[in-house]
């Protein structure tokens, strides 16, 4: 409501932010400190500091806020990281993104998967280290898996000593409290609990000293570059930033703080409401199939296997009816998904699960057979 509002007036000026230059009219300001009354540069700083309080980010990570979303991401950290002679990099695969995200970084470097996340439990992060390759840059992690339907809970523990890991946490960020500082990267889309039209990338400082970038690393990709100066997310910038979709982030971190009350808050009103999810398709296993242990099943999307693909479409097909939308599951996979991102309405969800379960009282008896 509040973007609504200010969307042809942003703070006074009778300007829309979508119309505002993130470009210093005054010279000698930079870096660092925007220029007294410059609004998108003050709104972007403001943004930044917000998104730190949330998740807690430690003062030695820089936070950026890129183009491209999570698909640019999977060519931006081995372009970033895997410069210099042979480098390599370990993955771990849970899943669809996972997979794009290795096939990417085999363009630049030396990639290989040493384990497999399959949502038979709990993350095995330390297992997980003993698998990597002496001298790997870093580990690839995806924490939610949007098409599988599993997600990682637990953030690597203080006796973790692989190599740094780099995380796709573009389905669990904002879901959750994070702890920001067992992680070299961690980046996240919008378009989930982030706006769309953008990337978020939470970078340690160290691992940009650490590491070099490749040569043919694109500007608009180059970590170093869009680190800018202390203090400032948009010193350097090889281009015009995402300035609208940082607005919106920045009314969406307010709404957590304010309206929320933080992110331990949220995941307990997520657990709440996904429990209404899982528990009625635990109670009719034999028509809504679903493998993944519940210590890794997604709070983000719920996914089902029906009995029969006739079913599936009957069931989008009454969904749709009932003002239940896009309830049918990944093209690559099928089935179907009760999507429950954030901002997903509580009553939305719940109103899903009372459907679930109509519907397969309704369908009764035709667990093994078609329609």
């Amino acid at each position: 409501r509040r973007a609504q509002q200010e969307m042809l007036d942003f703070e006074g000026s009778g300007m829309s932010v979508l119309e505002w230059t993130n470009l210093d009219q005054y010279s000698g300001t930079h870096p660092g400190v925007p220029a007294e009354g410059h609004k998108v540069q003050a709104m972007m700083l403001a943004t930044e500091r917000k998104l730190r309080a949330t998740l807690a980010i430690p003062d030695d990570y820089r936070v950026l806020f890129m183009h491209g979303g999570a698909v640019g991401q999977f060519s931006a950290v081995p372009l970033n990281l895997l410069g210099g002679r042979q480098p390599k990099a370990d993955f771990v695969l849970s899943g669809f993104w996972s997979e794009r995200a290795m096939k990417e970084a085999s363009k630049y470097g030396d990639v290989k998967q040493v384990a497999q996340f399959d949502g038979q439990g709990p993350p095995e992060w330390e297992a997980w280290a003993r698998q990597c390759r002496p001298g790997s840059t870093y580990m690839f992690v995806t924490l939610s898996e949007t098409v599988q339907g599993v997600e990682m809970f637990v953030d690597p523990p203080e006796s973790y000593d692989g190599p740094p890991v780099v995380v796709d946490a573009t389905s669990t960020i904002l879901s959750r409290p994070l702890d920001v500082a067992r992680y070299g990267i961690i980046f996240a889309s919008g378009g989930k609990n982030v706006p769309a039209g953008m990337a978020v990338v939470i970078v340690r400082a160290s691992l940009l000293e650490a590491t070099l970038k490749q040569e043919v690393t694109p500007a608009i990709m180059d970590y170093r570059i869009n680190a800018g100066a202390v203090g400032s997310v948009f010193e350097s910038r090889p281009n015009t930033p995402t300035i609208f979709p940082v607005y919106l982030l920045g009314l969406v971190l307010d709404y957590i703080q304010e309206v929320e009350g933080g992110l331990a808050a949220v995941s307990e009103r997520l657990d709440k409401r996904v429990g209404v999810v899982y528990g009625v398709a635990d109670a009719y296993p034999a028509f809504f199939r679903n493998a993944i242990h519940p210590a890794a099943r997604s709070r983000m999307n719920a996914v089902f296997m029906l009995p029969s693909r006739e079913l599936e479409k009957e069931f989008v097909r009454q969904a749709e009816e009932q003002g239940l939308l896009h309830l049918y599951g990944h093209p690559v996979s099928g089935g179907i998904r009760v999507t429950m991102y954030n901002w997903v309405r509580d009553e939305s969800v719940y109103k899903a699960a009372s459907f679930m379960r109509q519907f397969a009282e309704q369908f009764a008896g035709h667990e093994k057979q078609d329609l």
